[in-house]
């Protein structure tokens, strides 16, 4: 059984796309996963399955009505390993990780917080994409090697 990361788009993200993370939890139970858990409010969930990542990214997103990128323990330690240690989320400076869509080539980007334009994203990619800060993509990375 492989374990699994769910990194929901546009949930609870400035007062829009609300969904409590009790209601997350039970849509991913009444899809037969197991072990299933929430961390924090931005539509991240951690859980065990055997089907593959594209059958369930189909199925969560019929149920949820938003899109959603699911990846592997294996590819989250992959990605957090490419990330530099000395790149963190912090007052000095900002990581982000865009997790695409499509599955086709997850990054990290991290710009000093002096350089900063206020309502403007660090992330430039192509594509749709997902977004989560670096220190949540670690600490997801470590609740699923917990599961």
């Amino acid at each position: 059984m492989s374990v699994y990361v769910a990194l929901l788009r546009g949930v609870n993200v400035g007062g829009r796309g609300k969904l409590e993370m009790s209601r997350l939890k039970a849509v991913f139970e009444e899809l037969g996963c197991s072990d299933v858990r929430t961390y924090i409010n931005s539509g991240n969930v951690l859980f065990r399955d055997r089907r593959s990542a594209s059958t369930l990214t189909r199925l969560a997103e019929q149920a949820l009505g938003v899109r959603v990128a699911i990846r592997t323990l294996a590819e989250m330690r992959t990605l957090c390993d490419s990330i530099p240690s000395e790149w963190t989320n912090d007052k000095e400076q900002k990581t982000d990780v865009a997790f695409r869509l499509d599955g086709k080539g997850d990054r990290a980007f991290n710009v000093p917080r002096s350089e900063l334009q206020p309502g403007r994203s660090i992330v430039e990619m192509e594509g749709d994409v997902t977004v989560r800060n670096v220190n949540t993509v670690r600490k997801l990375t470590t609740l699923m090697s917990e599961l």
